[in-house]
Order: structure tokens, then sequence, then C-alpha cells
């Protein structure tokens, strides 16, 4: 019982940690896009 609770511990921890990163990454490059729309307005 102690081996099924760790093992379900640890993927839950996994998929949280997987999702944090694809949040992370999301919000990474909808920045990178606002800073490029950025330079782009003030050098035109």
């Amino acid at each position: 019982m102690l081996e099924l609770f760790k093992d379900f511990l640890l993927v839950s921890l996994g998929g949280g940690i997987g999702v944090t990163l694809m949040c992370l990454l999301i919000a990474g490059k909808q920045a990178d896009r606002d800073m490029e729309r950025r330079k782009g307005g003030e050098e035109e």
C-alpha cells in the first residue's frame, strides 16, 4: 500500500512539474512575441 501511494505521489509530482514547465515556456514565448511587436513599433 505504501508503494502504491509513493508511486502515485511521484507520478503526480512529475505531472505537476511538466504542466508548470509547459506554462512557463508558453509565457516566455508570448513575452518574446510582445517584445518583438514593441521593437517593431518603435522602429517604424
